[in-house]
């Protein structure tokens, strides 16, 4: 938490209005992780220290150790520590009694849930299984016949999509990224580092700037 609290002034400065797919230094330069979903987050505090602790006190660690029956994989676009923590500063500022919160165990378990499976998809869905953008369109155009559509256990409808980028100047010469746009939320959703995978699905990690709950 010292170290959150530490850098995080820093980050929410440069990152709050930043939407491109920065990369989240997890550690790990092999994409998968020898362990469960809790696992994996449980190992990196610096990033996961408050997404863990939102889980827990949701209820929903089983879900993320791989036991619940009917969800044995599933795929998290999952929000960072420094998102939780502007989340908890900005309930502080706006002064209201009945939403105010200094630490994750001050928010209702209800409304925790709520958060965590707003960012819960079933099965896991990897980057290449995400269908290109139509160019031609702008994601949320009526005319956008690309993407792929996903339903949130939350009952949240996002599109993930790919694009290809340019380089030096060649369109469609660089990398592939993949963007998400929340339907619900009518907004983009910042998205920084895909297809970390543990055993029992795969990690999408979301940007610092990324507003929590928004998607």
């Amino acid at each position: 938490m010292k170290n959150i609290l530490l850098i995080a002034g820093i980050l929410f400065v440069l990152s709050a209005c930043d939407t491109k797919q920065t990369i989240i230094d997890t550690g790990i330069s092999n994409p998968y992780f020898d362990g469960t979903m809790m696992e994996y987050l449980r190992s990196d505090n610096y990033n996961w220290e408050l997404t863990v602790e939102m889980i827990e006190h949701a209820g929903l660690t089983d879900l993320f150790e791989g036991t619940v029956d009917s969800l044995p994989t599933i795929t998290f676009f999952a929000p960072p520590s420094y998102s939780i923590l502007r989340f908890l500063w900005e309930s502080q500022e706006k002064g209201d009694p009945n939403s105010y919160y200094k630490k994750v165990n001050d928010i209702p378990v209800n409304l925790c849930r709520e958060f965590i499976l707003k960012h819960v998809v079933k099965g896991k869905h990897l980057k290449e299984s995400i269908k290109f953008r139509n160019m031609s369109y702008y994601i949320n155009a009526a005319e956008q016949d690309g993407g792929t559509h996903l339903t949130c256990l939350n009952g949240n409808r996002i599109t993930a999509y790919l694009e290809r980028e340019s380089y030096a100047g060649v369109a469609d010469a660089g990398a592939i990224k993949m963007h998400l746009f929340s339907w619900t939320a009518d907004s983009y959703v910042p998205l920084a580092s895909p297809d970390i995978q543990p055993t029992n699905g795969v990690v999408h990690a979301l940007n610092y700037g990324y507003d929590f709950g928004n998607i």
